[in-house]
């Protein structure tokens, strides 16, 4: 596949601090776009049976997001896309892809040249997913409260667990784990210092690392 991007994605679960890590190395890197699975929240099909995903070892093939898909595959070409907001994206260097699933979701791995996941202790990020919905303005504390009590719930019920799952499979197939206990500004150094032991060219010149 003739690419005229690297793709470098970002997982891990929930409050694992993804989209903080893909903006900090979105501004180390010279000509490089982020782009979110959360912006395609839409446009997702997720099983709608978490249990029997579950049982199924949270495979990743099962979550469809075509316009997703789509839309990288556009950017990795070298071709603008519109996200779902209607917000415009022009193709870069780098495409920083906040991605939870890694390389595992259908047609990901030939978009996908570097994979970063995540490792945290699942209560930390629950403890930042709580956090942050305390914390959104466009919130009531009685809105907040009902978001808190209802992702509690679905958590302890099977989202834990589910987190538990995916996150390993991504580890089973990533190219660095970093450790989301780490300052950002370490994990993002740590991600760039691999990729140039990897001799990815123009990095060393192209980013703002030293």
């Amino acid at each position: 596949m003739n690419k005229s991007a690297f793709t470098i994605a970002i997982s891990g679960p929930s409050g694992s601090g993804k989209s903080t890590l893909t903006k900090h190395l979105k501004e180390k890197l010279v000509d490089a776009i982020s782009f979110h699975f959360d912006d395609y929240v839409s446009t997702n099909e997720y099983p709608e049976d978490f249990f029997t995903w579950l049982e199924k070892d949270a495979n990743p093939k099962l979550v469809l997001n075509p316009s997703f898909n789509r839309d990288l595959y556009e950017l990795v070409h070298g071709r603008s896309i519109k996200l779902p907001n209607n917000q415009m994206v022009e193709p870069e260097k780098y495409i920083i892809v906040e991605e939870p699933f890694g390389r595992g979701r259908e047609g990901m791995a030939e978009l996908i040249d570097f994979v970063v996941c995540i490792d945290i202790p699942l209560e930390v990020a629950l403890a930042r997913r709580i956090l942050e919905e305390i914390h959104k303005t466009e919130s009531t504390p009685s809105e907040s409260l009902n978001n808190v009590k209802e992702y509690l719930s679905q958590y302890l019920m099977v989202v834990r667990n589910l987190y538990q799952v995916i996150n390993s499979n991504v580890m089973a197939d990533c190219d660095l784990i970093v450790s989301g206990l780490e300052p950002i500004d370490a994990i993002t150094d740590q991600i760039i210092k691999e990729l140039e032991k990897r001799n990815i060219k123009q990095l060393k010149q192209d980013s703002n690392f030293s």
